[in-house]
């Protein structure tokens, strides 16, 4: 009986903190009803001037725009930076539970960086929030080893 309780066990966890797919395909129809950019066409349309000040880092556009699509599943390019990550886009419901934490470990891969002390994915309102924190992170100056 013990090993049917694991199995039953096992199976509830993983549905729990799976992708709901319902949602998922919500959210991709909502998004289906805009434009899709490719990803120099979003770096271009939303990262650069006149829609930002200043240009944001290609690479790190292009890091946002493959791995966000890979956490969540959606079509990242209809997305505008305005777009909430919880209200519109249902992020946590969408992606992995642990998409911050692969988020984390996938920047230190990319950019040398750890961001794990400082990322809290619940003050993130906007995908611009998310963005504009990975930026800074790229910005901010590494403090030299003695």
């Amino acid at each position: 009986m013990a090993p049917l309780k694991n199995f039953v066990n096992s199976l509830t966890t993983y549905m729990a903190l799976s992708p709901d797919m319902v949602a998922r395909q919500r959210v991709n129809q909502w998004l289906r009803s805009r434009r899709c950019l490719t990803c120099d066409e979003w770096f271009l349309y939303h990262w650069t001037p006149p829609a930002v000040p200043r240009p944001l880092p290609k690479p790190l556009i292009d890091f946002t725009f493959h791995h966000l699509h890979a956490y969540s599943g959606l079509d990242i390019g209809c997305v505008q930076p305005k777009d909430h990550l919880v209200n519109d886009l249902e992020f946590p419901a969408v992606c992995w539970f642990d998409w911050s934490l692969t988020l984390c470990e996938d920047f230190y891969t990319a950019f040398g960086l750890d961001i794990s002390e400082d990322f809290d994915e619940t003050q993130f309102f906007t995908v611009a929030d998310l963005i504009g924190f990975l930026q800074q992170q790229l910005a901010q100056p590494e403090t030299a080893s003695d």
